[in-house]
């Protein structure tokens, strides 16, 4: 149950796109297996749109507004969650490429200053 405390006092900066990456995949990971924490996160959703009467103050990505116009804020959630894996998902693999570009690249500088090495000196 402290996890789910943690968890939810998180929920603002994961709307506010605060969380290091790492911590948004936990976060992320933890509320789409986790009924209460959902429901906190509708909750703030609720608080945070469905009574503020301030439209004009409203930073909120455009295709999250049909749900925000109709106040289903389970599928506001959903989405978020969705795009939040996703996005995540997408950092991971483009990480795991510069990896392996950067070896790549490693490799082939190393192999040229052997060639170099062998070239100049046999």
């Amino acid at each position: 149950m402290d996890n789910c405390k943690e968890i939810q006092s998180r929920i603002e900066c994961f709307e506010q796109g605060k969380l290091s990456l790492k911590n948004e995949e936990a976060f992320t990971n933890h509320i789409l297996g986790c009924s209460d924490c959902r429901e906190e996160m509708e909750i703030y959703y609720i608080i945070s749109y469905g009574l503020d009467d301030d439209e004009e103050n409203r930073t909120i990505d455009s295709h999250y507004i049909s749900f925000l116009d109709s106040l289903d804020f389970t599928g506001l959630v959903e989405q978020k969650l969705k795009d939040s894996k996703q996005k995540c998902e997408f950092i991971s693999q483009w990480s795991r490429f510069n990896r392996l570009r950067y070896f790549f690249v490693s490799g082939v500088m190393a192999l040229t200053t052997l060639l170099l090495i062998i070239i100049r000196f046999f």
